[in-house]
């Protein structure tokens, strides 16, 4: 398995952005819209493992996730393991990689929005607040000092 911490100066931006595009998941299609149109910058990140040339998961460090003007920053978000890659710690090992390039940006806390519950508790996050996103879903936000 091979780890890309990917910024949008990155020569294989386009390329694993077009990997993300092509799952399943409707939001990898908007998060590779996001990445094509210019909207990931500064110290946000892309998290990408790849198995060979297949792609395993994906994750993304983001000022803000789906949903807005919450007070919080930054967020894990877009954690995605491909079907064939399910139930072998692949998300927790995502969310571990993005909390390291949180604390090296320089934050001491990491968000995370969900209507899961159970799976990000594994790894220590906490239940701090409610939201709606922007389809209208009931999500819960999730904190843990880093």
């Amino acid at each position: 398995m091979k780890t890309y911490i990917l910024d949008d100066s990155d020569d294989m931006w386009r390329h694993f952005a077009k990997l993300i595009g092509a799952v399943s998941w409707p939001a990898g299609k908007y998060l590779a819209n996001e990445m094509l149109g210019g909207q990931v910058s500064d110290w946000e990140r892309v998290i990408v493992l790849m198995d060979g040339d297949q792609l395993a998961g994906f994750c993304a460090v983001v000022r803000e996730d789906i949903v807005k003007n919450t007070g919080y920053s930054p967020f894990i978000g877009f954690v995605f393991v491909s079907e064939d890659k399910r139930g072998h710690g692949l998300s927790q090992q995502l969310v571990k990689l993005a909390e390291e390039q949180i604390r090296q940006i320089g934050f001491h806390k990491a968000y995370i929005v969900t209507k899961h519950v159970g799976l990000y508790e594994k790894v220590g996050y906490e239940q701090i607040d409610n939201s709606v996103d922007q389809l209208g879903r009931k999500m819960r936000i999730l904190a843990k000092n880093l």
